[in-house]
């Protein structure tokens, strides 16, 4: 079964520093893993909600393969895409899109 790790990030109301945590799983396929995700992200949002936390910036990150010893970033090769988080709930945004988004703004 493919491997993929999942890293989760969030940061609290006035925070400087994120809080970083990493889940290697094995799952049936991208879908099993992104539909995983997914809920992780909205238990995330909805605790944020209960306890007055401001997600602005966090997110949780999808790479592809087993990627508990390293620390990847969006410009990991295994980088899938992200769950992004805010008060509006959570959204996707695939890898694609992450990177287009980068380099408009680089521009």
């Amino acid at each position: 079964m493919p491997a993929f790790t999942i890293v989760t990030t969030s940061a609290a109301q006035g925070a400087d520093a994120a809080e970083i945590s990493t889940l290697t799983d094995d799952f049936a396929d991208l879908s099993e893993a992104l539909g995983y995700s997914r809920r992780m992200a909205e238990e995330m949002a909805g605790f944020a909600g209960q306890l007055s936390l401001d997600l602005d910036y966090s997110n949780i990150g999808l790479y592809d393969g087993d990627l508990l010893d390293e620390e990847p970033g969006p410009e990991h090769a295994a980088f899938l895409g992200l769950w992004v988080l805010d008060d509006e709930g959570a959204a996707f945004v695939t890898a694609e899109d992450f990177h287009a988004d980068a380099e408009a703004e680089a521009s």
